[in-house]
């Protein structure tokens, strides 16, 4: 049985066509939901589409924002290309560089390397996540021209998604930087696991994932070099040793070199 299922609650024509491709299985409400033993309800109704888990309930729904929200309040008030992000992939330097994130999660490293400069290609292997993205790229180019943000709009034309398996799509692919977000590994439901990872676990539970290979495939579509979130405390991704580490409170970013920058 499929862990997603869809409520629809009037939404917008162009919302409906966007998601028709999932076919997901379609019920009436969230109580429905939780009866049918859905993990998860994907919401759409108007412009807007969140995941809900029939476990944590509806008061804690993810969704993809790259206007308002945390996105937009790290926009305005992040710490530019000091950021230990922009740091690790270069940014800090030029940013004349094309980027893949291999891992796109929910977009939001993404966004900030395309809001600092870069150029950002973004895989992402679930079809539920990857439409969502796609979904709220396009939404947040919509809304960037009504609000006449310049900047914003230069940004997101900087940023794609695609539904991808970088372990297995990057064998004729080759990008400046490679940026890996694995995912920190699982731990046992507590109050330091936001909700929102909580259901992005639950995703993407089922997604079958080889290190080694992950590793390889990404480093050998980086032309200058590899960099891999992780833990700040965590064994290096695939047991390979960094170059050298770029470490915050809580988390830190191993940067693999293997050659310069562009210019």
């Amino acid at each position: 049985m499929p862990i997603v299922c869809q409520i629809s609650n009037s939404p917008s024509d162009k919302l409906q066509q966007h998601f028709m491709g999932l076919q997901l299985d379609k019920v009436q409400d969230f109580e429905c939901a939780q009866e049918k033993d859905y993990k998860l309800a994907l919401i759409t109704e108007g412009e807007s589409m969140y995941l809900l888990s029939t476990e944590l309930g509806e008061k804690s729904p993810l969704n993809i924002d790259f206007v308002g929200g945390a996105m937009g309040h790290r926009r305005a008030f992040g710490a530019g290309k000091k950021q230990d992000i922009c740091r690790a992939v270069g940014l800090n330097r030029t940013s004349n560089i094309n980027i893949l994130d291999a891992t796109a999660g929910l977009g939001r490293d993404a966004f900030v390397l395309a809001c600092h400069g870069a150029q950002v290609t973004a895989y992402e292997i679930d079809a539920v996540l990857s439409s969502m993205l796609s979904w709220s790229l396009s939404r947040a180019k919509e809304l960037a021209v009504e609000q006449n943000d310049a900047e914003l709009i230069e940004s997101l034309k900087r940023l794609c998604f695609a539904q991808l398996d970088s372990s297995s799509a990057l064998a004729a692919s080759s990008f400046d930087v490679v940026y890996l977000d694995p995912m920190f590994p699982h731990r046992d439901k507590s109050a330091k696991v936001k909700k929102e990872m909580q259901i992005l676990q639950q995703l993407l539970l089922n997604i079958a994932s080889n290190p080694e290979q992950l590793f390889q495939s990404c480093w050998q579509a980086a032309k200058s070099r590899l960099v891999i979130k992780r833990p700040s405390k965590a064994l290096p991704f695939a047991d390979q040793k960094p170059t050298h580490q770029i470490i915050g409170k809580s988390i830190r970013y191993d940067v693999y070199v293997k050659a310069a920058l562009p210019e």
